[in-house]
């Protein structure tokens, strides 16, 4: 194992982009912000995440039964 300086240490538990997830229910929008997201197919291309329960894009997935 190697010894990395901390400020390097960031780069690796950081190295994608941050994700936009648009989501609107009844006229209701919402834009949630993710860094935590994950390739998990390439054909077709599909992201994984975690959306909290407590959060509207969480509603607003579940009832336009979009996820």
């Amino acid at each position: 194992m190697k010894a990395l300086p901390l400020p390097k240490v960031y780069q690796l538990l950081e190295p994608g982009p941050v994700v936009l997830l648009t989501t609107a229910h009844k006229g209701a929008v919402n834009v949630m912000t993710l860094s935590w997201h994950m390739m998990v197919e390439f054909e077709p291309p599909r992201i994984a995440c975690v959306v909290s329960g407590a959060d509207h894009s969480y509603t607003a997935l579940r009832r336009t039964r979009d996820a």
